[in-house]
């Protein structure tokens, strides 16, 4: 459905005077609200404007189209900042948030100056034979369970999704088809399609997003820099990781302000 999706206002909280610094876009990741990011945002306040958005579906801003992807939510977002009379913008992504960041940079380049990913999700992962093994029997049980609830009234696809569905999945409500959309994506092509700066921060023991993503992001976006951050996971790298993703970003930015290549 991309190029479909209508504008529609998203909850947002603004932080810093603006001035002659960047505007800064922060975008947090699934089953989260702009308050994931409020942390890190503060330590930026004096370098700018900074907005944080409640996405579609989350906190105080309206679920999106049915079945939205990542491409629709940047859509969603552009026009939002066309109303708001901002851009271009450094955009800060954690999991989810990353994808729209990517999107944002290949599809609406000019509203985008930089992308910083926070253990950022959007590719998909190297799997073992076992987990592949694993994944094509529980994909096979699935579709029987459909099959027989289809033909015989049972009530097996419910079961099934209850014992094997992500916590994500079981939450998800009216964003269920959304999540199915964003699970099965692969940004490679729009990655490779960006042009702007690019910050990939991650954590050495995220197990949702783990750093083999983020290498493979350095290696397809066009200008990338990569940095690790031992000990810290998929949420943490929020809170606990604050002042390590503070630091790595400000080098960045003060690459950025001096010109220097990455």
């Amino acid at each position: 459905m991309s190029g479909t999706a209508q504008p529609q206002p998203w909850h947002r909280m603004e932080i810093g005077e603006g001035g002659s610094g960047p505007t800064f876009v922060w975008l947090h990741g699934w089953g989260q609200t702009l308050a994931s990011l409020e942390r890190i945002a503060q330590l930026f306040k004096a370098d700018g404007r900074h907005i944080l958005f409640d996405q579609p579906g989350f906190g105080q801003t309206p679920p999106p189209p049915t079945g939205a992807g990542s491409a629709d939510y940047a859509d969603m977002l552009a026009a939002e900042l066309a109303r708001l009379g901002v851009g271009p913008c450094i955009f800060v992504g954690h999991s989810f948030g990353a994808r729209v960041s990517v999107q944002m940079a290949a599809r609406h380049p000019a509203l985008v100056s930089a992308i910083v990913l926070v253990a950022g999700a959007g590719l998909r992962r190297r799997k073992t034979f076992k987990a592949k093994a694993r994944s094509f029997v529980i994909r096979l049980v699935g579709n029987i369970a459909r099959l027989s609830d289809d033909i015989l009234g049972t009530a097996l696809r419910e079961r099934h999704r209850d014992r094997f569905g992500s916590p994500d999945y079981k939450k998800a409500g009216v964003l269920r088809p959304t999540l199915v959309s964003v699970v099965n994506e692969n940004l490679i092509a729009e990655a490779r399609a960006a042009r702007c700066p690019a910050l990939l921060v991650y954590g050495s023991d995220d197990t949702e997003t783990p750093p083999q993503i983020g290498r493979r992001y350095e290696a397809a976006l066009p200008i990338a820099r990569y940095v690790e951050l031992a000990g810290f996971g998929h949420l943490d790298i929020l809170s606990r990781g604050a002042w390590q993703v503070e630091a790595a970003m400000r080098a960045f930015l003060n690459d950025l302000r001096k010109g220097d290549s990455l």
